[in-house]
């Protein structure tokens, strides 16, 4: 069976394009929806993913959105590992879940929560987001033949998202070039004493730029620097 879409009207911001997104998806069937915007190199439902959910009652949002409660979900990282749709019962099954993992499914369930679909959305540069739909309902097999065409409505949104993102510019921190300098060799594995001589500088300054630096990428040590780096396509690793 084919399945014929609008692509998404043209739009100036992430906000506008989920709204639409939501629109022509609640007109097929979903009751609700949502959408994680996380850095490339990031958890799914870590503090840094940005969560635009569309249909839920507010009791469910306020409990998801809770990072001590989002960060226990078991299934938004398990489709991004596993790089395709599943239902939600397909997610929670595959995988061996410890004691926090079982304490969100079950307010999950008393929340009112029977199954859904998530599915994986790429982007370039790694930037891919996870997403997710409730039909209000369990999933079954018969479903296969709805639900690809509405995976391939929010990749499209995807991509849109990206290039706004892109465009504005707005995750990436404001570094100076030698500040990227520094950056760049910390990601190579050198210490303080060898950018001092890479960089023909004083150790003291070097010192002072990794100050500034972590405090720019809002980090307090090396490793997170890179993954910060990496994330926003600051350095690359070659």
């Amino acid at each position: 069976m084919v399945y014929n879409y609008s692509p998404l009207r043209e739009g100036f911001s992430v906000s506008s394009q989920l709204n639409e997104l939501s629109h022509q998806l609640m007109a097929k069937g979903v009751k609700a929806l949502s959408y994680h915007i996380t850095p490339p190199f990031y958890s799914q439902v870590s503090k840094r993913a940005s969560v635009y959910h569309f249909g839920y009652p507010e009791e469910i949002v306020s409990t998801y959105l809770d990072p001590a409660f989002m960060e226990t979900d078991p299934i938004p990282d398990h489709v991004m590992a596993i790089g395709h749709a599943m239902t939600w019962q397909q997610a929670v099954a595959d995988q061996k879940l410890n004691d926090k993992h079982q304490g969100f499914l079950d307010r999950a369930r008393e929340l009112g929560f029977k199954d859904g679909i998530s599915a994986p959305l790429f982007g370039p540069n790694s930037r891919n987001s996870y997403f997710s739909m409730n039909f209000g309902r369990h999933m079954t097999v018969d479903d296969e033949a709805i639900i690809a065409p509405l995976v391939g409505i929010a990749q499209s949104c995807h991509r849109r998202i990206c290039a706004i993102i892109n465009q504005s510019g707005e995750d990436e921190p404001p570094l100076s070039e030698r500040e990227s300098q520094v950056l760049y060799w910390i990601s190579r594995g050198k210490s303080n004493s060898d950018m001092a001589i890479i960089l023909d500088i004083s150790q003291a300054t070097v010192d002072s730029y990794i100050r500034r630096l972590f405090k720019k990428l809002q980090v307090n040590d090396r490793i997170s620097a890179v993954i910060v780096g990496l994330s926003n396509s600051l350095i690359k690793l070659m």
